[in-house]
């Protein structure tokens, strides 16, 4: 037997994965509506900027965002993953700083083990080496 409601449950679940679609299409600047229509510019009539769907309809599947609010929330997003990306770069020239020192301790003591010891072979050096260090 089956339900009689399934086709009722079944358009419910569609509206209700589509309408999710919408909530998190309104974020930043869309490029294309849920319901997979292109987004352009429009104005309405007192001379508010929005991107909409080019088949926009007041039911709440289809794409209608203020272009200020776009804007602000897609520097928002800029301004974290520019912040990121010089965490980043910071971290990676201390790690490069750091390398330079190691490199240099490393000749330095190379350097030391051939004048004065006479190291003929690199396994004498590094043993010199992990000494130091």
């Amino acid at each position: 037997m089956t339900d009689p409601y399934y086709s009722n449950i079944k358009q419910w679940k569609m509206d209700s994965d589509r309408r999710e679609l919408v909530l998190y299409a309104h974020h930043c600047i869309p490029k294309i509506c849920a319901c997979g229509a292109p987004v352009r510019l429009s104005t309405d009539e007192k001379g508010k900027s929005y991107f909409e769907c080019t088949e926009f309809e007041d039911d709440g599947f289809h794409i209608r965002h203020g272009c200020f609010n776009a804007f602000e929330e897609e520097l928002e997003e800029l301004n974290e993953k520019v912040a990121e990306e010089a965490k980043s770069r910071k971290k990676m020239v201390d790690e490069m700083k750091k390398m330079r020192e190691d490199i240099k301790l490393l000749k330095e003591l190379c350097m030391e083990g051939d004048e004065n010891d006479g190291f003929h072979n690199r396994h004498h050096c590094f043993d010199a080496v992990k000494e130091k260090l």
